[in-house]
């Protein structure tokens, strides 16, 4: 389990830090607690509950409609980055292609993310 989150933090570390830097003036400590936060809920919400009672595509539908409305949070009370609506969704649209490989990486492994089992074994 941890090895997975390991790896989703670091994917989005690789791509959504340096595109947040890059649609924004947002600093690398404001972008990596953006990205990072907002993955930390993401996998619990989505990666650990959703995606075990749904599939693949509801779950990253779920992710795409939450960092959309996360990221213009953080922007319009916490950061005051400046995002368009196109910035925004450019960044939701690729936050949610990486999640849809990391949901399938996760679930490529049954024994450690089924339907019914939250152990680790």
């Amino acid at each position: 389990m941890l090895g997975k989150f390991f790896v989703k933090m670091l994917l989005n570390g690789v791509f959504i830090v340096p595109l947040l830097m890059y649609v924004t003036q947002a600093t690398l400590i404001e972008a990596l607690f953006g990205s990072y936060a907002f993955s930390i809920v993401s996998y619990i919400a989505i990666d650990q509950l959703l995606l075990r009672l749904t599939g693949n595509g509801v779950a990253t539908l779920v992710d795409v409609v939450l960092a959309f409305a996360y990221f213009w949070m953080l922007e319009k009370f916490f950061f005051h980055w400046s995002f368009t609506f196109t910035n925004l969704a450019i960044i939701a649209i690729v936050f949610g292609i990486i999640e849809y490989f990391v949901h399938i990486y996760f679930q490529k492994d049954k024994g450690k993310i089924g339907r019914t089992s939250f152990d680790d074994n």
